[in-house]
């Protein structure tokens, strides 16, 4: 496998990881799990990013990115979806800043992580990240002409041989 591809494996890896937390906490720590759902989708996008852009991304508009530099290399199939997941992208997107710090609200209100988002929150992270990151394997493999599985254990499993050797 090769260089670039062995990454968007590993940033794959590291989006399912981040999924799994995001559900371990959803029921207790709602904005932290809002917070790993978002590094997910992240984590996923920049592994389709990675065939286009070498090195590291540290980029937060990861979504404006795959519409100029990804999207017109797929085919329409894969177009369309990202389309339709697009919303859900850009939802969970928006949370980079907002699951971490504090804000000053309205009339002076400190509105911070903790107190601002709820299970609905949770929930709604955990959805949008895993559609997306469905999506981005489907696109990582057709850019990187892979056949990587939809399963976690499984990807774990290719990862632990691919990027290990």
């Amino acid at each position: 496998m090769e260089l670039q591809a062995k990454r968007a494996l590993a940033r794959l890896l590291e989006a399912h990881e981040d999924l799994k937390v995001a559900k371990l906490l959803s029921r207790k720590a709602q904005s932290r799990s809002l917070f790993h759902s978002q590094q997910g989708v992240e984590k996923a996008l920049k592994a389709c990013l990675g065939k286009v852009i070498i090195g590291d991304i540290k980029l937060h508009p990861v979504i404006k990115l795959i519409n100029e530099k990804i999207i017109p290399t797929l085919p329409p199939q894969l177009q369309e979806q990202f389309k339709m997941l697009e919303d859900d992208a850009f939802l969970v997107e928006r949370r980079w800043i907002d699951t971490r710090y504090e804000e000053i609200g309205a009339e002076g209100k400190i509105l911070t992580p903790v107190f601002r988002f709820g299970k609905t929150d949770a929930r709604s992270g955990i959805k949008s990240a895993e559609v997306i990151i469905f999506w981005a394997t489907k696109t990582v493999n057709e850019l990187f002409m892979l056949q990587l599985p939809e399963s976690y254990q499984k990807i774990r499993k290719i990862a632990e041989k691919e990027l290990n050797t």
